[in-house]
């Protein structure tokens, strides 16, 4: 149902309401004043006809009744007229049936109503005393005709009435829908999208005031929708401009992934494959080889005098001489052929497809004879030389560790006879079974605490105090006794173990750092850790575990890496040495002079000390050259704002010299030799490098 036909109905509706109401009201006061009016009526004109009749009842005057009831029924509303006496009726006139009918007075019109007559009477009393009375009955009939009459017209006028209402009703739900229905029209036209769409305004009440609203919000809406089509065409347009960015950055970000994939698998100096990307291959080789019964051949490959090219001419020259031997390689061998650089001056070279030992023997020769072809740096010619051992699956080794093992045997019998080329022979390697059964030792003695930690003392060179240790591994082994890393620390790197040997190192020097605090004594405790260990990006997050778990001071551990592990992967190195540094953990470069081609990086590793090796320091009283490295050494380090420390100091010349050269601190037999914890508490009491008076020996030290 419409809205408009709920206003004509519902305000038809109140008005036949009230309309019956009223009707129902006026009917019900003229029935009741009818009523009233009959009352007062017969009451009067029974009493007039009781004191009329009076005298002739007392005189029983028959005729004058008779006359008097003939006068009262001259009213034609009278029905019937009775005059009674104690002894009985003494004169009665009128209607025979109501004579007949036993008298009965009414009292209302309700009770008349049976017989259409109102029975009425009066006694007639004389000095307080009852002789008689007069009985009357009053016709109804023209009353119930008014009361009809009245009802019929009453219920015309009630029609007439409702119809007019009707219209009325009609007209006003016309006009009061008319603003709504252009209303409704309005809405549909901008749910149609006819935005900005306006209604036509007539006068100034609330629909009026609505559809100024209406056209108000429309106009909004256009505005609106034409602001929301800037934007989403700005918007079409960022995307644009973004997706033609996503993919010109997707494209750089490719090339730098693959260039920096390129890096992370390859060494910067030479371009070759690195140590990681050269045991990836020959993993795939073995495996290739097990599955086809195929032949193939791993070179192990070490510069001669390299050493005394660095010494003479420079790191420079080393480093061209290198690149010389990459270039040489690269001529010589074919391109399923892998030479890798595995650090300083070691190279590798897997030949995959050899089909005997004598053609792996030829290629060997050619790169020798490759690498041999004078090189001219700086005005000097030089001829740069190498020894080289061959080991062939599977006459020489099934897996990884026995091949590598017996090409670096051959390569170093090849250096010690001075024969260029040598093919592994058994004999070769005598004392290897030891080692093959160390390597199936290593995880239990890591697994069952075997492993123990030596600490050598760090002597600052100005003060002759004590200001660390280096923790220095040890292999209590149950059979051979103590152990030193030169038995162990190769088989752990060869057999992936170095990374756990690496925190359970990390962990007894964490340890050993609580307990000597729980003693007074604050010592910071140097880790050395592998080239494995640096690659690895998880590897802080390991140190950084350690460190809450035994809640000891990142900056008491100090970890030490040496160039060549920097140099395998310098951008994961780079990274991971930034990370340890923010942990507070103090970084230093162990070994400083040996890797040849890390001063490039230098300045982008967060280290705090350089180490020089000891090789330099303790040559240094006898060869001039080793003394200029040490002393170049030093600058650089203080002219980066970093600790030099000298290792291997053993006599009192090399210390007065180091101290002649400014260097920092200082470690070497002169001071102590590595010691068990509770020996090196001993040194701490007793030595005159601590520092310190033996009774406050166990105060901290800083």
């Amino acid at each position: 149902m419409s809205f408009r036909w709920k206003i004509i109905l519902g305000v038809t509706a109140i008005q036949a309401a009230l309309l019956v109401i009223l009707i129902w009201n006026g009917l019900n006061i003229l029935k009741h004043s009818s009523e009233d009016a009959l009352l007062k009526r017969t009451d009067t004109t029974a009493r007039l006809f009781a004191s009329t009749a009076q005298a002739a009842v007392l005189a029983t005057d028959i005729a004058a009744l008779e006359s008097f009831v003939d006068e009262v029924l001259s009213n034609p509303d009278i029905v019937y007229a009775r005059v009674l006496s104690k002894q009985g009726v003494l004169a009665e006139k009128g209607e025979k049936q109501k004579l007949t009918q036993k008298f009965v007075a009414d009292t209302s019109l309700a009770s008349a109503d049976h017989d259409g007559v109102f029975d009425a009477y009066a006694d007639i009393v004389v000095a307080g005393e009852k002789y008689g009375r007069v009985e009357i009955g009053f016709s109804t009939s023209a009353i119930q005709q008014l009361i009809s009459e009245t009802r019929a017209k009453s219920f015309g006028f009630g029609m007439l009435n409702l119809a007019l209402v009707g219209l009325f009703s009609l007209a006003l739900g016309y006009y009061l829908t008319l603003g709504l229905n252009a209303l409704q029209q309005g809405a549909k036209q901008i749910a149609g999208g006819d935005l900005g769409y306006r209604i036509d305004v007539y006068g100034k009440d609330e629909l009026a005031q609505t559809a100024l609203a209406f056209n108000d919000m429309s106009a909004k809406l256009k505005h609106l929708d034409g602001e929301r089509a800037k934007k989403e065409e700005e918007i079409l347009r960022l995307n644009q401009t973004l997706e033609r960015r996503v993919i010109d950055r997707t494209t750089q970000l490719q090339i730098v992934n693959k260039q920096l994939e390129h890096q992370a698998m390859h060494d910067a100096l030479t371009r070759l494959p690195n140590r990681a990307l050269f045991h990836d291959r020959l993993h795939t080789a073995l495996s290739s080889a097990r599955r086809s019964q195929e032949l193939f051949a791993l070179v192990a490959m070490d510069m001669d005098m390299f050493k005394e090219i660095n010494d003479t001419l420079g790191h420079h020259a080393g480093d061209l001489v290198l690149q010389h031997v990459a270039n040489a390689c690269n001529k010589v061998l074919r391109d399923s052929d892998t030479v890798a650089r595995m650090g300083g001056d070691e190279f590798a070279i897997l030949l995959p497809k050899v089909t005997d030992m004598e053609r792996a023997v030829q290629v060997a020769q050619r790169v020798l004879m490759a690498i041999r072809e004078p090189l001219q740096i700086d005005g000097h010619m030089i001829e740069a030389d190498a020894s080289i051992g061959i080991a062939m699956f599977p006459q020489h080794g099934e897996d990884e560790l026995a091949l590598i093992t017996h090409s670096d045997a051959a390569m170093y019998e090849a250096k010690r006879q001075k024969l260029g080329v040598m093919v592994y022979l058994p004999e070769m390697g005598e004392g290897k079974s030891e080692a093959i059964a160390l390597k199936g030792e290593l995880r239990r003695a890591i697994n069952e605490g075997e492993m123990v930690l030596h600490f050598q003392p760090k002597i600052d060179i100005g003060t002759r105090s004590v200001i660390g240790v280096e923790a220095l591994v040890r292999w209590q082994h149950p059979r051979l006794g103590l152990l030193y890393p030169d038995s162990f620390i190769e088989l752990a790197e060869m057999s992936g173990h170095i990374k756990p040997l690496t925190q359970e190192v990390l962990r007894l020097a964490m340890k050993q750092i609580r307990e000597w605090g729980d003693q007074g004594l604050v010592l910071p405790i140097a880790v050395n850790i592998s080239a494995v260990n640096l690659q690895d990006k998880g590897f802080p997050d390991t140190v950084a575990s350690l460190i809450a778990e035994h809640e000891v001071p990142s900056h008491l551990l100090e970890l030490e890496v040496t160039e060549t592990a920097i140099m395998n992967d310098p951008i994961t190195a780079i990274e991971n040495t930034r990370r340890l540094s923010r942990l507070g953990v103090q970084m230093s470069i162990d070994d400083f002079g040996t890797g040849y081609s890390s001063m490039a990086y230098l300045q982008k590793l967060m280290v705090a000390k350089i180490k020089i090796d000891k090789s330099f320091v303790i040559d240094m009283g006898g060869n001039e050259n080793d003394e200029v490295i040490v002393r170049s050494t030093i600058e650089l380090a203080h002219n980066l704002g970093l600790h030099a420390v000298a290792e291997g100091v053993e006599n009192q010349a090399t210390w007065d010299k180091l101290r002649e050269m400014g260097c920092d601190s200082a470690q070497g037999y002169l001071m102590s030799k590595p010691l068990p914890a509770e020996k090196f508490m001993d040194w701490v009491q007793s030595s005159p490098w601590c520092g310190l008076p033996p009774a406050d020996a166990r105060k901290v030290v800083s």
